[in-house]
């Protein structure tokens, strides 16, 4: 009967105190798992942001601006910013990696159409019509033949930088863009209803190249910030094209120049 009772005593203490310590023991939770930092080396934004969150960890990016001399350049991995390939760290923790900028890939400029129409109208007495390219001059003004008269216009919503008088980066890309577009474009329409002049006495207008809003694609490629005002009919496109041309950290955003010289302020 003792040996029993002894035997009940020992197991009733056994379970007391598994049941105790169990109970005090801090449960494991996921921000308790520790994670080392995979190499991200070749990897795209999408690629990097998929395989950090499958580790359970949250990312954060930002842009490393270096010298890109090939398309193939853009969106790839440069570095974890404050982190090490190999460092552990807790589930949960948002690292913060570092890219190259990404490619251009938004463009609304095509789906836009004349608003009026230009057919036998003349720009200097209806603020819309035909005209064809005297010369280009930067990546925001040209001037145009308009009938017999040399038209000089200033680009509405848009201010490139410099590339004549001052020199800044970017400025001799956006005056070579826009001038490759007016010299093949086989129709061009300048538009203003309001037939406005900027201080330097040059037609402010909205430019259209073969049915294409020349100035919102100076937007979308970044070689400018939009400048409109809110009574634009084209406000939206403008506003929601710098935002989608600033997620890519090109040109005007931050992105290094090739052909410019920063040190001297010229180009190369």
């Amino acid at each position: 009967m003792m040996k029993k009772f002894k035997t009940f005593i020992l197991i009733y203490l056994l379970l007391f105190n598994l049941i105790f310590v169990s109970g005090c023991t801090a449960p494991t939770t996921s921000a308790d798992v520790m994670v080392e930092l995979p190499s991200l080396e070749g990897m795209t934004r999408e690629q990097i942001k998929y395989t950090l969150e499958d580790l359970g960890l949250k990312c954060r990016f930002a842009f490393q601006h270096i010298n890109i001399t090939s398309a193939l350049q853009y969106d790839c991995f440069i570095d974890y910013n404050g982190y090490q390939v190999g460092e552990s760290v807790k589930k949960g923790t948002e690292i913060s990696v570092l890219t190259t900028e990404l490619p251009l890939t938004y463009k609304n400029s095509n789906t836009l159409s004349f608003p009026y129409d230009y057919k036998d109208k003349n720009f200097l007495t209806d603020g819309i019509g035909e005209v064809t390219l005297f010369r280009s001059i930067d990546g925001d003004t040209a001037h145009f033949y308009c009938g017999n008269e040399v038209v000089k216009v200033r680009f509405l919503g848009v201010d490139t930088p410099e590339s004549t008088k001052q020199k800044e980066a970017w400025g001799k890309a956006a005056s070579d863009f826009t001038a490759l577009i007016l010299r093949n474009a086989e129709t061009i329409v300048l538009e203003n209803i309001e037939l406005s002049k900027d201080v330097y006495d040059r037609y402010l207008a909205y430019v259209w190249a073969d049915g294409v809003l020349v100035n919102l694609q100076l937007v979308e490629e970044a070689y400018s910030d939009p400048k409109i005002g809110l009574d634009s009919p084209y406000f939206e496109y403008f506003m929601q094209a710098g935002v989608e041309a600033k997620k890519t950290g090109r040109r005007v955003y931050g992105e290094i120049d090739p052909h410019y010289d920063y040190e001297n302020k010229r180009f190369k």
